[in-house]
């Protein structure tokens, strides 16, 4: 299988995450400093309530269960997550910016490009579906990580991780998804030519045609 062309939904899609990456690595110093203060500002939206009050408990209570298969004592208040097998129980709070409403948006940011070539729409489905799917599961992990981290050996290797590592992080899984989906997932429609012909091999077809014209009586 060739690889993306120049010009190409598979080109557009991974320069498009190549451009968000450039800006979250250049702004993220701000970000993580200025993001206690957006919070705040944010907060008394009703979007961020409704986020806060049915997101945010519902995502608390699936972290929960991984912790407790992986064999930790845990309580859940509302957004609150306690782990209790210390000598101390461990809180941990999830607000509305951590549940991954930025992946969400990177990820239909690269949809609009993506899913815009010659493809079936049951493939575009699929791949619509698989992609929400990864990056819930994503954004659990990337919850479920720090949220040891904290427990094993403190808030600052946690928070390290949830500010940084967890970017990068984000980035891998859109490239994983897509490299993945274009191999697997998104199925050229029949009556869509293909793109990637050798355009020499057409040219000798004509320049074949054109000569066995030219020796007819």
């Amino acid at each position: 299988m060739s690889g993306p062309t120049t010009g190409s939904p598979e080109s557009r899609v991974y320069q498009k995450i190549l451009v968000v990456a450039a800006a979250m690595f250049i702004i993220l110093p701000f970000v993580t400093t200025f993001n206690e203060f957006l919070t705040k500002v944010l907060e008394g939206l009703n979007f961020v309530v409704y986020i806060q009050g049915i997101m945010a408990p519902f995502i608390v209570r699936v972290v929960a269960s991984l912790l407790k298969l992986l064999g930790l004592s845990v309580a859940i208040d509302g957004s609150y997550l306690f782990i209790t097998d210390g000598w101390i129980p461990l809180r941990i709070y999830i607000n509305w910016n951590c549940i991954g409403w930025q992946s969400l948006i990177l990820l239909t940011f690269t949809f609009v490009t993506g899913l815009q070539g010659p493809y079936t729409l049951r493939s575009k489905l699929m791949a619509v579906a698989f992609g929400l799917e990864g990056t819930f599961l994503m954004n659990i992990v990337r919850i479920l990580v720090p949220t040891l981290l904290a427990f094993l050996w403190g808030y600052v290797p946690a928070i390290i991780f949830h500010d940084y590592f967890g970017t990068v992080f984000t980035l891998l899984w859109m490239g994983f998804f897509w490299n993945y989906a274009f191999g697997n997932i998104l199925v050229r429609r029949d009556d869509t030519p293909e793109t990637d012909e050798d355009p020499s091999l057409k040219k000798s077809i004509r320049d074949y045609i054109n000569d066995l014209k030219g020796r007819r009586p």
